[in-house]
C-alpha cells in the first residue's frame, strides 16, 4: 500500500464536494450513484417492466355481465331508485389493486437506493479516509456524515418504509373489496336470472323479494365496510403527510420550499491541505519521541 502524501486525497475530497457540485451519493433517474472514491458505482438498475395482471378489468367485465339480471330482479321485488344508486356507488368505489402494488414497490425500491447509498458513503469514509488521514478535515467529514448526511438518509428511508407499508395495506383492502363485490354479483346474478320468470307467481315473488332483501343487506354491509376502510387509510395518509411536512423542515429553510433548500454540503474548508495530516506522519512522530 502506498504511503499517503502530504496533500488531501482526491478520492476523499471529491466525494464531499462544496456547494454547486454533485453531493455525495446522489442519484437521479437516468444517472449512476456517486460514491466515495471519485468514480461512479454500477448503473442504477432500471425499474422492472410492470404488467397489469388484468384482474380489475376482468372483475368489472364479470360484474357488468351480472348487473342486468340483478337490476331487473330488484325492480320486480319493489326496490326503488335508492338501491340502484347504492349499486352504482358500490361498483364505482372498486379500484385496481395493481396500482397500489406498483406504488408499494416504487417505495421499496426507493428505500433500497437510500439504504445502499448511505452505506456506500459511510463505509467509503472508513475505507478511504479514516485509516489514512487525521486532522480537522477528517473530524469535520465524520461529523458531517454522522449528524447531517446519514441522518437525512435515515429520515427519507423511514418515510419510504411507512409509505410502502401503507400502499401494501391499501392494496390488500382494495383487493378484498373487489373480490367481495365480484362474489356478490356472481352469486346473485344467476339467482335473480333464474327467479325472474317465476316472479309472476305468488311463491316466486316471495322468493324474489327474500333474495332481494338478502342482496341489499349484503350490499349495504359492503358499502359500510368501504367507508370504514376509507376513513382508516385517510388517517394513515394524513400521518404520512405530517411526516413529510416534518421532513421538509430538515431540507428547506424554515420548512418552506419557497425559501429554498438548506445548504447540506460539507464545509469547503475540508479541501484545505493544511487540515489533512497523514496517519504515517503521526506514527513517525511517535517513533521519534519514544
Amino acid at each position: 500500500m502506498s504511503t499517503p502524501s502530504g496533500d488531501p486525497p482526491k478520492n476523499a475530497t471529491s466525494a464531499f464536494r462544496p456547494a454547486g457540485t454533485v453531493p455525495a451519493n446522489t442519484f437521479k433517474p437516468t444517472e449512476n450513484v456517486y460514491k466515495p472514491g471519485g468514480g461512479a458505482a454500477a448503473p442504477r438498475p432500471t425499474a422492472p417492466v410492470r404488467v397489469d395482471p388484468g384482474f380489475f378489468r376482468s372483475a368489472i367485465a364479470q360484474i357488468k355481465a351480472h348487473h342486468s339480471p340483478i337490476s331487473t330482479g330488484l325492480l320486480l321485488s319493489g326496490f326503488g331508485l335508492f338501491v340502484k344508486v347504492l349499486m352504482v356507488f358500490a361498483v364505482l368505489n372498486m379500484g385496481n389493486p395493481a396500482i397500489f402494488v406498483f406504488r408499494r414497490d416504487d417505495w421499496k425500491q426507493m428505500l433500497g437506493y437510500l439504504k445502499g447509498s448511505a452505506w456506500d458513503v459511510w463505509l467509503g469514509f472508513f475505507s478511504d479516509v479514516s485509516p489514512y488521514w487525521n486532522g480537522y478535515a477528517v473530524g469535520a467529514l465524520q461529523q458531517y456524515l454522522r449528524f447531517k448526511l446519514i441522518g437525512m438518509f435515515d429520515q427519507l428511508g423511514a418515510i419510504a418504509k411507512d409509505a410502502s407499508g401503507t400502499m401494501h395495506g391499501q392494496y390488500k383492502e382494495v383487493l378484498e373489496y373487489d373480490l367481495s363485490m365480484l362474489v356478490l354479483w356472481k352469486t346473485y346474478g344467476p339467482v335473480f336470472k333464474a327467479a325472474t320468470p317465476l316472479a309472476a307467481t305468488p311463491l316466486g315473488r316471495v322468493a324474489m323479494v327474500a333474495q332481494a332483501g338478502v342482496f341489499v343487506t349484503a350490499l349495504g354491509n359492503q358499502v359500510s365496510q368501504f367507508s370504514d376502510v376509507f376513513n382508516k387509510y385517510e388517517g394513515d395518509l394524513n400521518d404520512l403527510e405530517l411526516k413529510l411536512t416534518d421532513l421538509a423542515g430538515a431540507f428547506y429553510n424554515g420548512g418552506n420550499p419557497e425559501r429554498g433548500a438548506r445548504d447540506l454540503t460539507v464545509t469547503p474548508r475540508v479541501s484545505n491541505p493544511d487540515f489533512w495530516k497523514p496517519v504515517t506522519q503521526n506514527n513517525q512522530s511517535s517513533g521519534g519521541n519514544s
